[in-house]
């Protein structure tokens, strides 16, 4: 790798392409690193092209096209990631969320009245979901759960960045939790570990196994789930949850089979892939 001498932010981004150029890395991943550092758009990018770039950023910007070519993820480096137009903190302890996730929330917000719930994101990670729903709907009672400790650790920063104190449970699906709920919001691991040929690189390499990966071929978290949701929701509560893109059928039939009276609608996202689901109506015994 060719060593960067500080120069502007022009010459930047052109010595980062030529690093790039005959690799699998995304050639915008420059651009964003730089957006995301500065907080700036690309119409500001732009007209910042000819400032010079510091001593001490050379240094950095040196290592994170290094980092880059290493397959980690552009949003891990920087340290925050874009969702639903507002700037959370990300770190390898929880998932980059993806445009999948944001429609997740607009599929929520579209179909739920905004009048008072109690509302529960069901492995929150960095908590994209429930902070944005809290913030989108400020009369909901959100709360946040995760498995793991080191994720509720990044929801706790963003939300403090966002000035919302929401209840956090660390809790393996509902074993810590004890209320019910009129909605619950979940983006489970749901991809098969046969299926790892499939999946880049970096996220293979960067992005946590525990949020990525469920046995019963990408089913089984949902499994317990349809097990046991019908304890944790109130009258007339609702499930929305994002899926892989071919547990259509199988996502279905695995839902009537645990419970019979589970109502369930699937959705596919903008490119036609089926990627979330929406079920109410289940059992108040949980199913078996």
């Amino acid at each position: 790798m060719n060593n960067f001498t500080p120069q502007n932010y022009f010459m930047a981004q052109r010595w980062a392409k030529e690093q790039l150029n005959g690799t699998d890395v995304d050639p915008h991943a420059p651009q964003f690193l730089l957006q995301q550092l500065h907080n700036w758009d690309a119409t500001h990018l732009l007209l910042h092209n000819r400032d010079q770039m510091p001593d001490s950023e050379a240094e950095w910007w040196h290592s994170a096209i290094k980092r880059l070519l290493n397959h980690e993820p552009a949003q891990y480096i920087v340290g925050q990631a874009p969702f639903y137009g507002r700037t959370f903190k990300v770190n390898k302890n929880v998932l980059i969320p993806e445009a999948e996730t944001a429609e997740l929330v607009e599929w929520v917000l579209a179909t739920t009245p905004p009048d008072p719930l109690k509302v529960l994101d069901l492995g929150t990670g960095s908590g994209v979901i429930g902070i944005t729903l809290a913030l989108e709907r400020p009369s909901w009672d959100v709360t946040l759960s995760d498995i793991s400790s080191a994720a509720l650790n990044v929801a706790r920063q963003n939300m403090t960045t966002f000035g919302l104190k929401l209840p956090l449970i660390q809790s393996d699906l509902f074993a810590n939790i004890s209320q019910q709920f009129d909605l619950i919001v979940t983006n489970p691991p749901y991809i098969d570990r046969a299926d790892t040929d499939m999946i880049d690189q970096a996220v293979l390499a960067n992005e946590p196994a525990l949020a990525l990966f469920a046995n019963e071929h990408g089913l089984g978290f949902y499994h317990r789930l349809f097990k046991t949701i019908g304890r944790y929701l109130r009258t007339n509560g609702q499930l929305f949850g994002e899926t892989g893109y071919d547990q259509e059928e199988s996502i279905q039939v695995l839902l009537h089979q645990t419970d019979k009276h589970a109502q369930i609608c699937p959705r596919h996202d903008v490119a036609g892939k089926m990627r979330m689901i929406h079920a109410w109506d289940f059992s108040d015994a949980g199913g078996r």
